[in-house]
């Protein structure tokens, strides 16, 4: 067989070659299943550590002004403190004045108490600027109208994070609302609280436990910046993030340069964002392992190759050069120690083969001689059935010329008996071919023998299945010559089962039967020898099962049932065009 062309013709590159390729692709799986792995678990460890922090920062923002929201109700004129404002600002004379500013103060003090975040909260009147009940004093020109707000609901004004405008807390990063009422007396004022959120603090501390540059950003409801931990986003500008899916109930996607965390409250929308480098930082880290154990692999790789060459192809190369000297004629034994059991053995068997070959030679001479002498015997054990032949012939033709009809017809199934089984004619054995080969030889028995027989053939196409040759003739024959007498009755029927795919053959006779005895006798191995000097019994039973399994090996099923004074009933079962179909007898 002529091997397809290959770019390396020598077995020491295709052994490397095989080499590099097997750890190329190993390499390249790890490599894709480590990359999924890393990834997903690195991204995913960041973008629910991002969601988590920014849920933390949310959570806190959203307590604090709900906290401020509960002490400005207290302050607002249906509340607890917000009811004495017209009593103040009615106030005839200065002590009245400041009995009640009193109360107010000792009110603010006891709602605000609870909570330590609460830093100022004051009365702001907008006319003309100003600060009323205040705990401490606020820088020039403040006005809480001025103050960038994230959203408004209703006359409550939400601040986003911002410097504390109170001139003892200056340094404090707060939140703050600022809500507008109306006393009773009509005048229009404006409740600011301060709450303080040291988010730049918690930014921080999270930056420097995970070693990341987070910013946090508040915008307002146009999206815009309301503020930020970074000089690098301004305020005022529209801010949005590209390809966003959502976390739980965060957003996370993509801003520019950075990624980032997007989550919606209902008094404000906080961003986290991390620089893209930062994020993929661990990513990078791997990368950089990778490339340097590809390169321990490739190094390994280029040393196992220089291993492989010298422990498999050098003896190799020895083996090579043995046989061409060997193809040469030379018969000479070589004894060469490669310290590898496995090569050492082989060339012990290379030299066992060479003295087989010279042995070989020298009975190959002998063979020749003998092979002449069996043509001849050949020849001449050809031209006897072939004179028995023509001499059938020249009687049927004698028979016919003297019109004996008998002998015309008995002469001329014979000579078709002798011809198949010779291979004369229907050199390819089939169902039908066996059957006319039958019913030939029933004619010729029923010229010498009185007994009846019946053929029942269901006529198919399974009919032209090959088959193994004289395999009905031998069973048929054991009947009439050991079963059957003058008013015996042989029936043969043959039909094709379609659940079995197979041909079912039985051969029966309602003769004297066998005894146990001669039944073990029958199915003994056709090769088998019979002890003493009685002829052999059932040997054209045996010779058919030997057939059988020549030609099907195990899957023909061959089955004799006899009983004395009752009867032979063989039955064949051969398969149809099916290698694996296992037959059963029922």
């Amino acid at each position: 067989m002529k091997l397809p062309p290959f770019k390396f013709r020598t077995l020491h590159q295709r052994l490397i070659f095989i080499v590099i390729v097997e750890i190329s692709v190993s390499l390249i799986l790890l490599i894709l299943v480590s990359y999924q792995t890393i990834y997903s678990i690195e991204k995913n460890k960041l973008m629910t550590s991002m969601v988590s922090s920014l849920q933390q920062i949310t959570d806190k923002m959203e307590q604090n002004y709900l906290d401020m929201i509960q002490i400005s109700q207290q302050m607002s004129p249906e509340g607890v403190v917000g009811y004495q404002l017209d009593s103040y600002f009615e106030a005839e004379n200065n002590y009245d004045k400041f009995q009640i500013k009193q109360q107010i103060t000792e009110n603010l003090i006891k709602i605000s108490f609870a909570n330590s975040n609460i830093g100022s909260r004051l009365y702001y009147n907008p006319v003309n600027n100003q600060n009323y009940f205040y705990n401490f004093a606020t820088r020039d020109n403040f006005s809480p109208l001025k103050i960038d707000y994230l959203r408004k609901n209703g006359s409550v004004y939400y601040h986003s994070l911002h410097q504390s405008a109170s001139m003892a807390t200056g340094t404090w990063q707060v939140l703050s609302i600022a809500r507008q009422i109306i006393s009773a007396n009509g005048t229009e004022l404006v409740i600011y609280i301060e709450s303080r959120m040291e988010s730049d603090e918690f930014i921080n501390t999270i930056s420097k436990t995970q070693n990341m540059n987070y910013i946090l950003l508040q915008l307002d409801n146009e999206n815009k910046i309301a503020y930020s931990s970074s000089t690098e986003f301004f305020r005022g500008r529209l801010f949005e993030m590209d390809n966003e899916k959502q976390i739980e109930s965060s957003y996370f996607g993509r801003h520019g340069s950075y990624v980032g965390v997007r989550q919606v409250s209902p008094d404000c929308t906080n961003v986290l964002l991390l620089p893209v480098n930062e994020y993929n930082r661990e990513f990078y880290a791997w990368i950089r392992n990778v490339v340097t154990i590809v390169f321990l692999v490739f190094f390994l790789m280029i040393f196992s190759s220089i291993v492989i060459s010298r422990l498999v192809y050098k003896p190799i190369s020895i083996f090579s050069k043995e046989i061409k000297k060997m193809g040469k004629g030379d018969l000479n034994t070589i004894y060469v120690h490669t310290g590898a059991a496995e090569y050492d053995d082989l060339f012990d068997q290379f030299n066992n083969m060479k003295m087989q070959i010279q042995k070989l030679l020298s009975d190959v001479e002998n063979v020749m001689t003998e092979k002449h002498q069996l043509e001849i015997e050949k020849i001449y054990y050809q031209i006897n059935p072939h004179f028995l032949m023509n001499s059938l012939h020249s009687i049927h033709w004698l028979a016919k010329m003297h019109n004996q009809t008998d002998i015309e017809n008995f002469t001329t199934e014979l000579n078709y008996i002798l011809a198949y089984s010779l291979g004369k004619i229907d050199r390819h054995a089939t169902v039908r071919t066996e059957v006319k080969m039958l019913q030939a030889y029933l004619k010729l028995q029923n010229m010498r023998y009185d007994f009846n027989n019946n053929v029942e053939v269901e006529e198919g196409d399974y009919l032209d299945t090959p088959t193994a040759r004289m395999i009905l003739q031998p069973i048929a024959e054991n009947a009439i010559h050991h079963g059957l007498d003058q008013s015996g009755m042989l029936t043969v029927r043959i039909l094709h089962s379609t659940v079995r795919n197979a041909i079912i053959i039985t051969i029966e006779d309602n003769g004297r039967g066998l005894t146990p005895e001669e039944l073990i006798k029958i199915q003994e191995p056709f090769q088998k020898k019979i002890e003493g000097d009685r002829k052999a019994e059932g040997i054209g039973l045996r010779y058919v099962r030997s057939m059988l399994e020549s030609f099907y090996q195990d899957r023909a099923i061959m089955s004799i049932k006899s009983e004395p004074a009752k009867g032979t009933k063989v039955t064949l079962l051969l398969p149809i065009d099916d290698s694996k179909t296992i037959l059963t007898i029922k």
